[in-house]
């Protein structure tokens, strides 16, 4: 179980803290966290030391001399959320004057830095120093949001959003296995209109995709994701590129093949689309006879165009479904194939096979995220036995 040392300081933004320290318990960490004097105005240590495991203050040091360096070396990752301007400054230049910053001298990794302010007071030149000299240090600083801030303005200085704040914390623990790695990830589905309202699609959420890139950035990859349609959350600090049709995703992924070490195809295109596109609505008629045409092969297109890439693919079958993947593998020259049975579309548990030149390896996992990390895995694996 990861341990979690969270620094409140004296921001506004303090009093979100607490809905992050209950989330990071829902998902099995260890939570304790330091308040400055002055964020024990905006939010007390009573309700700190209630939902986490443990809550210190200004009066616990007093008590304890050495708890600055009990907790920094507790901490697996140490955040600071919100990070004002004072404290950011006072980081930078080595001032200690409470048990959040005496325990940030103490901590010997780098520190996650969310800062939160007014909008004036971040673009300052000074806050802009300190953040860029913490910068060069390998601290990450986790850029606040653009949005209306306390002081009714708006403009950037929003505390970054729970989300973020947590993928970040998954980030730190991540081994870097893909390291400066151009990662290229097309995920959810492909739609094919009929006529503006109507189209031809299926099920997939796109949360295998999403999963996929969020662990290849976790991993320290630089990763670009294509998405067609999706009905699960974006993942946090990924750039990703919209597309409605097959047609559409074929270009895109054309356009970025030759930049990509890694290539994952993970979107569940549509393999037929209408012959033609009604530029109305169709009205309602009592029968609609529909003429298909098939769509391009992307995966094939690509393996007859690899150069240095890593290739995967995704099959998903309702019979056969080895015989099938292993056929898939060699005719569209992949590296990797995962298969799945059809009712891993749009499912949250995710299992399947793994299919190489080099044989079949089964998995089961509750969450796609595992699956990630897993595939992650397998392809690390494969990569460092390349000559």
């Amino acid at each position: 179980m990861h341990k979690i040392l969270i620094g409140v300081t004296g921001g506004i933004a303090a009093y979100k803290i607490p809905d992050l320290v209950r989330e990071l318990k829902r998902q099995n960490f260890q939570v304790k966290v330091i308040l400055t004097p002055f964020a024990e105005k905006f939010i007390t240590k009573l309700t700190f030391a209630t939902i986490s495991d443990g809550a210190y203050t200004q009066e616990d040091w007093e008590d304890k001399p050495l708890l600055h360096i009990e907790l920094a070396r507790w901490a697996d990752v140490f955040l600071i959320a919100p990070a004002t301007a004072n404290t950011v400054g006072k980081i930078r230049n080595g001032i200690a004057d409470n048990l959040l910053l005496t325990t940030v001298l103490a901590y010997n990794k780098p520190l996650l830095i969310a800062p939160a302010m007014n909008t004036v007071m971040y673009k300052s030149p000074q806050v802009q120093e300190n953040l860029k000299k913490l910068k060069e240090w390998n601290h990450i600083i986790i850029e606040p949001e653009f949005g209306v801030l306390a002081c009714e303005e708006v403009g950037e200085g929003k505390l970054a959003s729970k989300e973020r704040l947590i993928d970040w914390i998954y980030f730190s623990l991540e081994p870097k296995h893909l390291k400066d790695l151009k990662v290229l990830i097309t995920c959810g589905a492909t739609r094919e209109f009929i006529d503006p309202v109507r189209y031809i699609s299926n099920l997939s959420s796109g949360e295998m995709g999403f999963s996929l890139a969020r662990v290849a950035r976790w991993r320290g990859a630089n990763v670009k994701v294509i998405a067609g349609h999706t009905s699960v959350p974006e993942p946090p600090e990924i750039q990703i590129t919209r597309v409605n049709t097959t047609e559409e995703m074929r270009e895109e992924v054309l356009k970025h093949y030759d930049w990509a070490n890694i290539v994952i195809m993970n979107a569940a295109v549509s393999d037929y689309r209408p012959s033609q596109t009604s530029p109305k609505k169709i009205k309602k008629q009592e029968k609609l006879t529909l003429e298909l045409v098939k769509n391009p092969d992307i995966l094939e297109e690509l393996g007859k165009r690899k150069k240095h890439q890593f290739l995967v693919g995704f099959a998903l079958e309702s019979e056969n479904l080895i015989h099938y993947g292993k056929e898939k593998l060699i005719r569209k020259n992949l590296d990797l194939l995962v298969a799945n049975p059809t009712e891993s579309m749009g499912s949250k548990n995710h299992r399947g096979y793994i299919i190489t030149p080099d044989g079949v390896e089964e998995f089961s996992f509750s969450t796609k995220l595992e699956s990630a990390r897993f595939i992650w895995d397998k392809i690390a694996e494969m990569l460092s036995k390349r000559p």
